[in-house]
C-alpha cells in the first residue's frame, strides 16, 4: 500500500469512527488527510470504496491481535477473556483522546449503511467471518478443556463475535469502553448453554 494511500485510509477511518459516514464529505476526508480530490480518485472511485478499504484495515489490525492470542499458551478461558479486551483497549484509546468511546467501524457502518449499501455490507459480514474463523481454535481449546464435545468451534466462535459486537454497541451508547469487557465473563456460560443446543 502506498503511503498515501494508507494515509487516506488512516484519515477516513478516524473520521468515520468520529462522525460517521454521513456527514463526512469528500472533501473533508482530502482536507485532513492534505490531498486534492484528485488524488483521492486515483485511489478511490467513491468514497464507498475508501470505506470498505478502511473497514479491511481496521478488522485487519484486530484480527491480528486475535491471532496473537490465539498462538499464545495461556489457558483457554483466560483467552476468552483476552479477546474482549482487544476492542476493549482500542475503545479506551479512543475514549482518553476524544472523549467518547468509537465502537466498531464495522459495527457503526453496518447500522449506518447495510440496508443501502450491499458493498458495505457484504465486506462488513466477510471481515467478521475472518475474525470468528481466527478465533475458532480459542474455541475448541475451551471445549475440550471443558470436556463439551458437543460444541461446535464454529458456532461458538460466531457466538463470542456476536458478544463482542454487543459489547461495542453497549460502549458507544452509554460512552463507556468498560461495557464490553464487562461481557466477557458470560462468555464460558455462553459457550456452555450453546453446547447443550
Amino acid at each position: 500500500m502506498s503511503d498515501t494511500r494508507e494515509h487516506l485510509v488512516k484519515t477516513a477511518t478516524e473520521l468515520f469512527l468520529g462522525k460517521g459516514y454521513g456527514s463526512v464529505g469528500t472533501s473533508r476526508i482530502c482536507q485532513s488527510a492534505g490531498v486534492n480530490k484528485g488524488t483521492f480518485y486515483h485511489f478511490f472511485p467513491s468514497k464507498s470504496d475508501l470505506l470498505i478499504a478502511a473497514i479491511g484495515e481496521y478488522a485487519t489490525s484486530f484480527n491480528d491481535a486475535f491471532e496473537e492470542i490465539v498462538q499464545s499458551d495461556r489457558p483457554a478461558s483466560k483467552k476468552l477473556i483476552a479477546l474482549f479486551n482487544v476492542p476493549a483497549k482500542a475503545n479506551l484509546k479512543w475514549y482518553k483522546m476524544n472523549g467518547f468511546a468509537q465502537g466498531c467501524l464495522i459495527g457503526n457502518m453496518t447500522l449506518e449503511l447495510s440496508a443501502v449499501d450491499k458493498d458495505v455490507q457484504q465486506a462488513s459480514q466477510a471481515e467478521l467471518r475472518k475474525w470468528a474463523k481466527t478465533i475458532e481454535p480459542v474455541i475448541a481449546e475451551f471445549a475440550d478443556a471443558e470436556r463439551l464435545a458437543s460444541l461446535d468451534p464454529a458456532k461458538g466462535a460466531w457466538c463470542v463475535i456476536t458478544m463482542i459486537q454487543g459489547g461495542l454497541l453497549m460502549a458507544k451508547a452509554n460512552n463507556d469502553p468498560d461495557q464490553i469487557n464487562a461481557l466477557a465473563p458470560a462468555a464460558e456460560g455462553a459457550l456452555r448453554a450453546l453446547a447443550r443446543t
